[in-house]
């Protein structure tokens, strides 16, 4: 009958049967009814809240690790968490390119081991910054050489105790560095079918972009699963560990520290005329106090002397105050 019209005395059959439920009627599907289909391959072992809660410690992570990133790098570092995701051991191994740089720690007193992965672009570029570059990665990733490894290594043990401050609020972990590896198959810290929980880092530096992962097993945190919550979070603030962190971070880091005797104009010809024995004529009397220049830049007012054998000096005071007095 396709293509065809219905005569009336069908219609009035089809009317007859619907009346007498001789004919079943199609039901719109129910709202909220739908199937959501499961990867028995992939369990879901971490709640979205827990999801959401490390997301935040992460958070807290990232923002110390860029402000420590840039104190020893001497250029602006962002971090920022991008995402917090659930998948097996052999997932995240095929994901990663070799060779990378990885740190493989412990956080005491938790069972089993983590790792922080840098990708070999990022670390290059930091040994690169370290050693008095741009801070760039030129060329393809390769391995580190011993030198470099030891310098990455250095930096790996600024950054893995502001784990510590970041999850304070939660629970009271320890990390603890227990070596450098190039290949995640040399770091198994997980079976192969395993979950773990992947903490994907974005690193913004004047240069370029990088990846930054922390790999963290289920195992590991499952002892403290139940504190991973927002209630857990928020019940004591971390500004202070944070603060205190940063504080720490700052006071690490060596400055160039100059005395300066006095200044003196010359004419080029004077200048190429110097010879030894000659007296230069400085603008300070022998006995006035000299400047102490840290970055360049007149901080204190000191005293020229010795202390044994060494040439030192006393400070007097601090530039602004010696202006006023």
């Amino acid at each position: 009958m396709s293509g065809e019209l219905l005569s009336q005395q069908e219609i009035d059959q089809l009317v007859a049967a619907l009346q007498a439920g001789d004919v079943t009627v199609a039901q719109p599907p129910q709202p909220g009814r739908a199937v959501r289909p499961y990867d028995f391959r992939r369990p879901d072992r971490f709640s979205k809240d827990q999801l959401r809660t490390v997301s935040i410690l992460h958070g807290a992570f990232a923002r110390m690790a860029g402000m420590a990133l840039s104190v020893h790098l001497r250029f602006p570092v962002h971090v920022t968490v991008r995402s917090v995701e659930q998948l097996s051991y052999e997932e995240f191994v095929r994901s990663v390119p070799t060779p990378t740089v990885i740190a493989l720690f412990k956080l005491e007193p938790l069972e089993g081991r983590a790792l922080l992965e840098l990708g070999g672009a990022f670390a290059l570029a930091m040994v690169d910054r370290l050693l008095g570059g741009p801070g760039r990665a030129e060329g393809t990733a390769r391995p580190l050489t011993e030198l470099e490894r030891g310098l990455v290594e250095r930096l790996m043990q600024r950054l893995l105790p502001l784990l510590h401050d970041a999850w304070q609020s939660v629970v009271d972990v320890r990390p603890v560095l227990l070596g450098m590896e190039t290949n995640p198959q040399f770091a198994p810290i997980a079976g192969p079918t395993d979950v773990v929980l992947l903490v994907y880092f974005q690193v913004e530096t004047p240069q370029q972009s990088y990846r930054m992962n922390l790999c963290l097993p289920y195992l590991l945190l499952q002892p403290i699963l139940s504190l991973l919550s927002a209630t857990t979070l928020f019940r004591a603030p971390s500004r202070t560990s944070q603060a205190e962190a940063l504080r720490q971070t700052v006071e690490e880091v060596t400055v160039p520290v100059r005395v300066e005797l006095g200044r003196a104009h010359v004419t080029v010809g004077e200048l190429a005329a110097l010879a030894p024995s000659d007296v230069i004529r400085l603008d300070r009397v022998a006995h006035a106090p000299v400047d102490v220049l840290v970055e360049g830049s007149p901080v204190f007012r000191a005293r020229p002397g010795r202390v044994g054998r060494r040439l030192a000096v006393e400070i007097l005071a601090r530039e602004e105050a010696a202006r006023h007095a």
